[in-house]
């Protein structure tokens, strides 16, 4: 049988495995103890600085924490929470976490499923989620549940129902050019 059939690519194994033989995938695995977690091999998707980690939402919080809390990880530093629009396949949260004491960087992906963009809220683990969740809430849609704070931080509090970060957000149109009616009125100069 080919791979095409469905068959192990071997070859692909072999370098998923000599891949994360070079990451600190055995550490994080031991952390991640209980919790459904795989490492990202794809040679598009990895990062060059991070290893990434796809968990379930369900247990995306429960991760962070044990990233958090576990002995030798210590993930103190979330450098950034952001979402990436999938349109119909639905929406990545990417959590990027750092370890000031090791220096190692990781970074934590849950896919939401396009009707269904909810996740718990990672202010239980770190306070500085609050504004990434507050602004991954009004730019792409994402529902933060057990967030302190949930208002609007950039777009008017009104304008709950625009998503500008949405890959099915139109674009508007220039209404005015730039520079147009500025200093002078047409024909004064």
């Amino acid at each position: 049988m080919s791979p095409e059939e469905g068959a192990p690519d071997a070859a692909a194994d072999d370098a998923a495995r000599d891949y994360l033989e070079t990451t600190i995938w055995a550490e994080v695995d031991r952390a991640l103890s209980g919790i459904t977690a795989r490492p990202v091999t794809d040679e598009e998707e990895r990062s060059v600085i991070d290893l990434v980690v796809r968990v379930p939402p369900r247990e995306v919080v429960t991760a962070l924490r044990a990233l958090r809390d576990a002995q030798g990880m210590n993930f103190d530093y979330l450098r950034s929470l952001t979402a990436v629009d999938y349109e119909e396949e639905g929406v990545d949260v990417v959590y990027h976490l750092y370890s000031v004491e090791t220096r190692h960087n990781v970074t934590v992906k849950c896919r939401l499923a396009a009707d269904r963009l909810v996740v718990e809220s990672a202010t239980s683990v770190w306070r500085a989620a609050n504004w990434y969740e507050r602004e991954a809430q009004e730019m792409f849609g994402v529902r933060f549940e057990g967030h302190p704070d949930p208002r609007n931080l950039l777009l008017p509090e009104e304008m709950t129902d625009v998503f500008p970060l949405r890959k099915s957000h139109p674009l508007a149109e220039i209404e005015v050019l730039q520079g147009e009616g500025i200093a002078y009125e047409e024909g004064e100069l």
